[in-house]
C-alpha cells in the first residue's frame, strides 16, 4: 500500500511540477527583494496560512464530503474508491498531492501580498496615478469616468450591493474554485493550466506591470497626487450614500508599513478584473452560457472597480487583453486538454468505480 501511496502522490505532483516550480521561484524572489529593502518584517506568509488554511484544509472538505455523502445516500454517486486496497492507497496518494497544490497555492498568496507591500518602497512611492488618470480621461471623451459613473448608478442600495459583490462574492468566486479544482479527478491538463494561468495572471498583472506603472487609484488620488478636487466629491459621496469603506484601512497600513491580509495598494492594472475575466475564460470551456455569466460578471466587476473608486478604468482594460493574451498563449502551450465538465471536480481517484 505505501508503494501504491508514493507512486500514486510522486506522479500527481509531477503532473504539477510546473506550477510548484513557478511559486517556488517566484517566492524565492519575492523574499530576496525584501531583504534587499530590509523589509523581511513585511512578509504575509503567516497570515494567508492562519486565514487561508482553515478554509482549503477544513471548510471546504467538509463541504466537498458532506455533499458527496448525500448524494451517495441518495444514490446519485459513487465512491471513487472501494476497499482499503491498492486502490484507496493510490486515492490517498493523489489527495496528498491535492494538498500539496493547495498549500503551493497559499504559499503563493503570501509572497503575492508581501511583493504587494513592497511595491512603494522599491518604487519610492506612486509616480504613475497623474499620467494613468489623464490618459484615462483622453479616452473617455475629456472626463474622468469615476464621477460620471457615479452620477448615473448612486443609489445607496445599488452602491451596498456592489460594494458587498466587490469585496466578499469576488473573494467567493475567486478563491472557492481553487480548492475545487486542485481536486479535480480528470483532466489533468486543464488543472495545471488553471492554476499556471492563476499564477501568471497575478504576477503579469499585479506584481510586473503594477510595479512597472505603480499607481494608487482614484481612492488615493488626493494623497498620492496633490489633488483633492478631481476625485475628492465622488469618495465623499460614496462615504455619505454607502457608509466607511475598506480603503482608508489600507491607506494606514502603507502609513504604518504594516502587513496583513489583502494589504498592499496598486491599481494598474487590475487584478480584480484580471481574476474574474480568466475564470469567465475557464467558464466558457464548460459551455456558452456558463461563459455568458463569467463574462457578465467581468463587466460588474470592472464597472464596479471605478464606480467604487479603486480603479482607473484603463486599469480593467488592459486587464482583460492580458489575460486573453496569457490564456491564448498557456493553451496553445499546453494543450485544452480534457474539457471541464460537472463530473470532473471530484476528489483525485486512480480509477473510475466499476458498476
Amino acid at each position: 500500500m505505501l508503494t501504491s501511496f508514493v507512486t500514486a502522490a510522486r506522479a500527481d505532483i509531477g503532473r504539477m511540477l510546473p506550477f510548484h516550480g513557478f511559486v517556488l521561484a517566484y517566492t524565492a524572489l519575492v523574499v530576496l527583494a525584501a531583504a534587499s529593502q530590509d523589509k523581511l518584517a513585511l512578509t504575509a506568509y503567516q497570515q494567508y496560512a492562519e486565514q487561508l488554511g482553515p478554509l482549503f484544509f477544513l471548510a471546504l472538505p467538509v463541504v466537498l464530503v458532506s455533499v458527496r455523502a448525500m448524494l451517495g445516500f441518495v444514490g446519485l454517486h459513487r465512491p471513487a474508491w472501494r476497499g482499503v486496497g491498492g486502490a484507496f492507497a493510490e486515492f490517498c496518494g493523489q489527495l496528498a498531492s491535492s494538498a500539496l497544490t493547495i498549500a503551493m497555492f497559499i504559499l503563493f498568496m503570501g509572497s503575492f501580498t508581501t511583493f504587494k507591500t513592497l511595491m512603494p518602497v522599491i518604487m519610492g512611492g506612486f509616480p504613475y496615478d497623474h499620467l494613468q488618470a489623464d490618459i484615462d480621461a483622453f479616452l473617455h471623451g475629456g472626463v474622468d469616468p469615476g464621477p460620471v459613473l457615479f452620477n448615473l448608478i448612486g443609489d445607496p442600495l445599488v452602491l451596498q450591493a456592489l460594494r458587498w459583490n466587490y469585496a466578499v462574492v469576488w473573494m467567493a468566486f475567486t478563491f472557492v474554485p481553487v480548492f475545487f479544482i486542485a481536486v479535480l479527478r480528470e483532466a489533468e491538463g486543464v488543472r495545471l493550466r488553471y492554476f499556471l494561468s492563476l499564477a501568471f495572471v497575478w504576477t503579469v498583472l499585479g506584481s510586473l506591470l503594477a510595479c512597472l506603472f505603480l499607481s494608487a487609484g482614484p481612492a488615493f488620488y488626493e494623497h498620492v497626487a496633490g489633488d483633492a478636487a478631481r476625485f475628492g466629491p465622488q469618495m465623499q459621496a460614496l462615504l455619505d450614500r454607502s457608509g466607511p469603506t475598506y480603503q482608508p484601512y489600507l491607506w494606514q497600513s502603507y502609513l504604518d508599513g504594516t502587513v496583513g491580509l489583502g494589504t498592499g495598494i496598486s491599481a494598474f492594472p487590475s487584478v480584480h478584473v484580471g481574476a474574474a475575466m480568466m475564470n469567465a475564460l475557464f467558464l466558457r470551456e464548460i459551455n456558452r452560457t456558463a461563459g455568458f455569466f463569467g463574462f457578465a460578471y467581468v463587466a460588474v466587476i470592472t464597472v464596479s472597480s471605478v464606480l467604487l473608486g479603486w480603479h482607473y478604468a484603463i486599469d480593467g482594460y488592459v486587464s482583460i487583453a492580458v489575460v486573453w493574451l496569457l490564456h491564448i498563449v498557456l493553451k496553445r502551450a499546453l494543450g485544452s486538454g480534457q474539457r471541464m465538465t460537472r463530473d470532473t471536480i471530484l476528489i483525485p481517484s486512480p480509477t473510475p468505480s466499476t458498476p
